[in-house]
């Protein structure tokens, strides 16, 4: 499964603002042997999406190095790349979409204080978990 050539994401309506969650995983390149090198092939983060209202993955090339944000840190991603797949499995598949990206910066500017545990809930929410 392939998209569209020349799709093109519109930045606010896909994203929202993004909050910098931290590193998921990282790749590791594997030597002839089928051994782990510490060379690192891709770095997978986690960034709250206001928009998509989950965390997304941004996956970046190995050669970026490190990124180390705050947590709830208000981050943009550098060019970024939607792509989707799919498995088969047994009376269908399943499909899933991946994010790839040149790199994670800090969104210049004031950051804004982090979300309140309460903030968007009505009086009478359910707590989570508790539905």
């Amino acid at each position: 499964m392939k998209l569209a050539a020349g799709l093109e994401i519109d930045y606010a309506d896909t994203f929202g603002e993004l909050r910098f969650w931290g590193l998921r995983k990282e790749a590791q390149v594997y030597d002839e042997e089928n051994k782990a090198t510490d060379a690192v092939k891709s770095r997978t983060y986690c960034l709250l999406s206001t928009e998509q209202e989950d965390i997304i993955h941004v996956i970046l090339p190995g050669d970026v190095p490190l990124r180390e944000f705050p947590q709830n840190a208000v981050v943009e991603v550098v060019s970024p790349e939607i792509g989707s797949g799919a498995r088969e499995r047994f009376g269908g598949a399943d499909a899933f979409w991946w994010t790839r990206a040149d790199d994670i910066t800090l969104k210049k500017g004031p950051q804004p204080p982090p979300p309140s545990p309460t903030q968007g809930k009505q009086p009478g929410d359910a707590p989570p978990g508790k539905a």
